[in-house]
């Protein structure tokens, strides 16, 4: 691919979408790694948490465990982008994912808010928090409903892997989760999830800023008939903190 599509974030469909309860699968995984090779999302009938990293697209089941994705496997809502590779930046311990946060968005704010910024954190995890969601039956019920029902946490300890983060500026929220979304994945590929929380004990990172931001509609008439304001921010939120 030509170098600035390798620099655009590539996203299906939009988190207000997700929120109202559409999940049915417009893009399969074939399609999405043709887009990037790092990224993060659900599956079709949010069927678990979906992580992209190093090619590949992994599924995460209701006990935690991680699988690889059938490249025919389809996802509602998902974000990837071709992660640059440059020279790690050593991250010292950060004993909580708020911690992290503001170790990350004050190189936010000194490269540009406005922008999307996606990383990739190689390391040691003392403790990672983390959830998936059981697969979803017809009608879809929003994704509040799900998270109150069919959501499953779990906490890995002494673990080695990889954190992949999407930084979203406010003026894309709704679009996307504003501020910091992340999800983890073992070293092994054997374990992952949407995180809520951490304990890094030092870890290896690499930054990237993007300059494009592509969206792809799902055709679909939940999509194109749907109201997609109607979800709130509390709603939106709550896709990012859980229930």
């Amino acid at each position: 691919m030509e170098r600035e599509e390798r620099q655009a974030i590539y996203q299906v469909s939009t988190l207000q979408a997700l929120a109202r309860g559409n999940y049915y699968g417009s893009t399969d995984m074939e399609t999405l790694l043709l887009h990037g090779d790092t990224g993060l999302g659900t599956f079709h009938a949010v069927a678990g948490e979906l992580i992209v990293i190093d090619g590949h697209a992994y599924r995460v089941l209701g006990d935690g465990s991680a699988v690889e994705a059938a490249q025919t496997d389809t996802t509602p809502f998902a974000t990837v982008t071709w992660l640059r590779q440059q020279e790690p930046v050593l991250l010292k311990h950060q004993p909580s994912i708020e911690a992290l946060k503001e170790i990350m968005t004050e190189h936010v704010r000194r490269l540009g808010i406005n922008d999307v910024y996606i990383v990739r954190i190689d390391g040691h995890f003392r403790r990672v928090s983390a959830r998936t969601e059981l697969e979803q039956q017809e009608p879809y019920k929003p994704f509040a409903k799900v998270l109150e029902t069919d959501e499953r946490r779990f906490t890995f300890e002494n673990i080695d892997g990889s954190l992949i983060g999407i930084y979203i500026p406010d003026y894309l929220s709704g679009v996307n989760t504003s501020g910091w979304h992340s999800h983890f994945i073992s070293a092994d590929r054997k374990k992952g999830g949407h995180v809520f929380d951490l304990d890094l004990e030092e870890g290896r990172v690499i930054f990237n800023k993007a300059d494009r931001f592509i969206l792809d509609m799902p055709h679909n008439k939940q999509f194109e008939r749907g109201d997609l304001t109607a979800a709130s921010q509390e709603e939106i939120k709550q896709i990012e903190q859980g229930k």
